[in-house]
């Protein structure tokens, strides 16, 4: 009995639902999305920059990355991999060391820490910048 009430009640639900969301109250104006295109405006470009240009900047942007930083991230919430992203990896890192309990129960950010404070103290992290494996080092 409890089914079919659920059912029904979803049925009725879905009906209700179905008849206030209609495709034919919503139109695009492919000109005024056109306009809005040609009047924005570029931010960021690396259009026109030369090879040592570009390497100088690539050397600025992971002189950015502070080991020491990354320690203390890995310390405080390393079993969320919030130091990773600090580094560069991408977030899909968080729910991979989510469900593993934290990175293998805490095993990964604990070799994570000894591996950043070894690369912090010889100022030499670039291997961990951007990188998006599971396992860091």
């Amino acid at each position: 009995m409890k089914k079919f009430i659920l059912v029904t009640l979803f049925a009725i639900l879905g009906l209700s639902f179905n008849t206030f969301a209609s495709s034919n109250q919503y139109t695009i104006d492919d000109e005024a999305v056109e306009n809005l295109f040609e009047s924005s405006v570029q931010i960021y470009s690396l259009d026109g920059i030369n090879e040592t240009q570009s390497t100088q900047f690539v050397t600025a942007t992971l002189a950015e990355k502070n080991g020491w930083v990354a320690v203390v991230l890995d310390l405080l919430v390393g079993g969320l991999a919030i130091h990773r992203v600090y580094l560069g990896g991408t977030p899909a890192l968080i729910p991979a060391y989510f469900f593993t309990c934290g990175g293998i129960f805490g095993i990964v950010p604990l070799v994570d820490l000894v591996v950043l404070i070894i690369g912090a103290a010889n100022d030499d992290i670039d291997k961990y910048v951007d990188n998006d494996k599971f396992f860091m080092w």
